[in-house]
């Protein structure tokens, strides 16, 4: 595990969106926060649509691909 630590610390602290439409139980955030990043998760691409709501983000995570071809046109707008 130290070595993982070790290869993200250049990315700890980074905000990562995760977009869990799914209902997510694995607790795939909880693990991006073992690795020292910090996610935001939404449910919906909706609930980004409020720019004030919605942090700076370094990379975007999304739980299907349905999500990013249904969300492409939003992405564009507001990313």
């Amino acid at each position: 595990m130290e070595a993982v630590l070790s290869k993200m610390a250049p990315f700890s602290k980074r905000t990562i969106l995760y977009v869990d439409t799914l209902g997510d139980t694995t607790k795939v955030d909880d693990v991006m926060r073992v690795l020292g990043l910090k996610p935001h998760v939404v449910h919906s691409v909706a609930e980004v649509v409020d720019k004030d709501k919605c942090p700076h983000v370094d990379t975007i995570v999304v739980d299907t691909l349905n999500t990013v071809s249904d969300s492409l046109d939003w992405i564009e707008v507001f990313f």
